[in-house]
């Protein structure tokens, strides 16, 4: 079960690489991460399945799996 100030992982499918964040908001199938490393990017996520969150920024396409 996800949390607020939960450290998580996000997996940018465009790069291949992966950026630590902390969910900062959760509202219904939809969650809010903040990447660590400043800059305050925000990215924003919708569950399409049961432990899968996809979402996009600056034209990159991010994925968070849970569980």
């Amino acid at each position: 079960m996800l949390t607020l100030d939960q450290k998580v992982t996000l997996s940018c499918t465009d790069t291949g690489k992966d950026a630590a964040g902390t969910i900062v908001r959760i509202v219904g199938s939809r969650v809010d991460v903040m990447l660590d490393g400043g800059g305050n990017l925000l990215v924003s996520l919708s569950m399409q399945k049961p432990g899968l969150y996809v979402g996009s920024q600056s034209g990159l396409e991010f994925v968070m799996r849970t569980g």
